[in-house]
């Protein structure tokens, strides 16, 4: 009596593989669905999670490390010692104050020439270089000619290709005449530096109407993972009287960047997904139903010779099972090959949950099982002498 139900187990089993390789093409059709279904969801799951990283990690690199604050209409403008404190604070690696002029100013390589519409700032050389700024070629302006009183300014590449110069050219900025002292490429980000034209700081302090520059405001660089104590720090460096006048603006919480990146692609992938695993799923509830109808003869034909209601129906569901499982696997892998392909193709770093390995399969398995279980129930309730005459 012990082995009887070791034995239909056994046998429901077999009768289940018999019947899946006997249909291979309807079979392989069937695991193809629920797979390519399995495939997006894991896929899905891998490259959201490797673009985060990866978005991350570019983030990191451009915004996370800067720090900028803003002085009011009205506030006197910081001067060169504010900005020396400021840069001795812990974490700073670079930092300096700049103002621009409100629109553009005709900028001409000759004296009598029209000139175009460029943009100026009156800025530190510490401040170009806080924001991203690289020189090209020449040399920034430095201390030396600003206590001299020297008329000399940096331009951007395309300020230059604009107005056919280099470095040693005079410029006219209103038709006053400016040497040019060096050459520098604009930031990424940063449109203020590109068609720019940037004096020294000393013109904004020595401005002789207010409203002659936009309020200044300090550009600062810090070490990764410095920006929140920069920023609290950085108004009492710049006006130790009033910190709280001054706006500091701190790149947003990493972390919560990051959650915000992968919530948003995989809500709309893993939508994708299931849609292919839905289809899949009503493909193996579909396949199976058919497969009742096709084999009402042998369902009849066991039902008489033995064969318990559970039986059948076990071995339906047994099928559908199988062929989700099957579908399971091979959609884990494909997903997986999917993601590290995309990653290496896009430089990222490949990130997976090594849940993801188990979770598939399994999906697959309970996808299988429950669009199976309608078709085993029909099955399972057919009677033998029906069976076998809507058989013939």
């Amino acid at each position: 009596m012990s082995d009887r139900p070791r034995t239909a187990l056994l046998d429901v089993i077999g009768q289940a593989l018999h019947a899946v390789r006997g249909r291979k093409a309807r079979s392989a059709l069937t695991v193809l669905g629920i797979a390519l279904g399995i495939a997006m969801a894991a896929a899905t799951v891998g490259i959201s999670g490797s673009a985060a990283e990866a978005v991350s990690s570019r983030f990191d690199a451009l915004e996370a490390t800067q720090v900028g604050v803003r002085y009011p209409t009205g506030q006197p403008a910081p001067t060169l010692d504010d900005a020396a404190r400021l840069r001795s604070l812990h974490g700073v690696l670079g930092a300096g104050l700049l103002c621009s002029r409100p629109g553009e100013l005709r900028v001409a390589a000759s004296r009598y020439a029209t000139g175009v519409p460029l943009g100026v700032h009156a800025a530190e050389t510490d401040a170009l270089t806080a924001l991203g700024a690289e020189l090209v070629s020449g040399r920034w302006f430095d201390a030396g000619h600003l206590a001299r009183g020297d008329a000399v300014v940096v331009v951007d590449t395309v300020t230059a290709r604009v107005l056919g110069i280099d470095v040693g050219h005079v410029i006219f900025v209103d038709g006053r005449g400016y040497l040019v002292t060096g050459v520098f490429q604009a930031p990424a980000g940063e449109p203020r530096l590109t068609r720019a034209v940037v004096v020294g700081y000393s013109e904004c302090l020595a401005a002789p109407v207010e409203g002659t520059y936009n309020p200044p405001e300090a550009a600062i660089r810090t070490q990764f993972g410095a920006t929140d104590q920069v920023g609290a720090e950085a108004p009492y460096a710049l006006n130790p009287r009033n910190p709280k006048a001054l706006a500091v603006a701190v790149p947003p919480d990493l972390a919560s960047f990051r959650v915000g990146v992968e919530g948003e692609t995989r809500v709309l992938f893993l939508g994708l997904a299931a849609v292919s695993l839905l289809i899949g799923a009503i493909g193996i509830a579909n396949t199976s139903y058919i497969a009742v109808i096709e084999r009402r003869g042998e369902i009849g034909l066991r039902r008489s010779v033995g064969a318990s209601r559970r039986a059948i129906g076990g071995q339906f569901l047994v099928e559908s099972g199988l062929l989700g499982f099957v579908g399971g696997v091979l959609g884990t892998v494909l997903g997986i090959d999917i993601t590290a392909a995309t990653s290496l193709v896009k430089d990222w770093v490949v990130v997976l949950d090594p849940r993801l390995v188990a979770a598939g399969p399994l999906l697959g398995l309970v996808t299988g099982m429950l669009a199976g279980l309608y078709p085993a129930v029909v099955a399972a309730r057919l009677r033998p002498a029906e069976a076998l005459h809507l058989g013939q």
